[in-house]
């Protein structure tokens, strides 16, 4: 329900301290998932990617809730691509009866990432509009925990830490979340990233260290550890990146993982512990 209140006392199980609020996402095939939110009371439906770095807002909407796109963001896919756009500043979203700020938005043509979906989007959120916050991303039950003090701390009372780190790009306009890789050189660093829906994808410079061939183009078989035993498995592409790596949703899909947006920290829970 846009800019409604949370219904969480029906999806909270027994036992378990109350979050602040519960966002349900929607999953849509070809584009992955999406939740709804709405500003300056204009509901829109948005993809939700933890690898957005900076949330953006199509040119549509931002003429919807009377923006008029002005300077510049300037940002960098993992491939190093540049991509320059105009920003909204101040937009606030709601969404569960939450408010999620962006200091600043980017104003940029999402669809046309998405030649061959039907559907249409707003925009794209990441987790800059949760920074400073505690969320939980359960992928199996598609919902996003805004989480209290109490139900933070249980939540994470079992959990696995894993070495993580904030990154702050584009002039600390975005927000991502790398985890640690330890190689027996050092340690790689890579961003979890729920809009990566296909394979690993890894820096041809620590390749090598992971046990995969940094000169082949197919895709190969990866296995590696981020700490104390975690697995990461899967078809893995090796690339020229200006980061070590890109972990996305195939790992995310074994987990349930919690996300301190002001610390940094990030803890995982296996999905069959909570019961669902």
């Amino acid at each position: 329900m846009v800019g409604g209140h949370s219904k969480c006392d029906a999806h909270v199980p027994l036992g378990r301290a109350k979050p602040f609020a519960i966002i349900h996402e929607v999953s849509v095939p070809g584009a992955g998932n999406a939740i709804h939110a709405s500003a300056n009371g204009r509901p829109g439906l948005f993809l939700f990617d933890t690898g957005e770095g900076v949330s953006t807002i199509t040119p549509a909407y931002a003429r919807a809730i009377g923006c008029h796109p002005w300077g510049q963001v300037t940002g960098f896919r993992m491939s190093g691509e540049r991509l320059d756009f105009q920003r909204c500043d101040d937009v606030r979203f709601f969404a569960a009866g939450q408010r999620l700020d962006a200091p600043i938005a980017g104003v940029f043509d999402i669809m046309s990432l998405l030649p061959d979906s039907s559907t249409q989007f707003s925009g794209s959120l990441g987790l800059d509009v949760f920074a400073g916050r505690k969320i939980t991303i359960e992928p199996k039950s598609n919902q996003i925990v805004i989480e209290s003090p109490k139900s933070f701390a249980q939540r994470v009372a079992h959990a696995r830490r894993l070495p993580s780190r904030i990154v702050r790009d584009a002039e600390g306009v975005g927000l991502a979340l790398d985890v640690g890789v330890p190689t027996k050189l050092g340690t790689a660093w890579m961003e979890l990233d729920t809009g990566n829906g296909g394979t690993l994808v890894i820096g041809k410079h620590v390749a090598a260290l992971l046990g995969l061939n940094p000169k082949l183009t197919q895709s190969q078989r990866a296995s590696f550890e981020l700490s104390d035993g975690i697995a990461v498995t899967g078809d893995a592409r090796v690339r020229d990146l200006i980061m070590d790596g890109n972990i996305g949703e195939r790992f995310w899909s074994n987990w349930d993982v919690t996300l301190d947006l002001g610390t940094g920290g990030v803890w995982i829970s296996p999905i069959s512990r909570t019961g669902r």
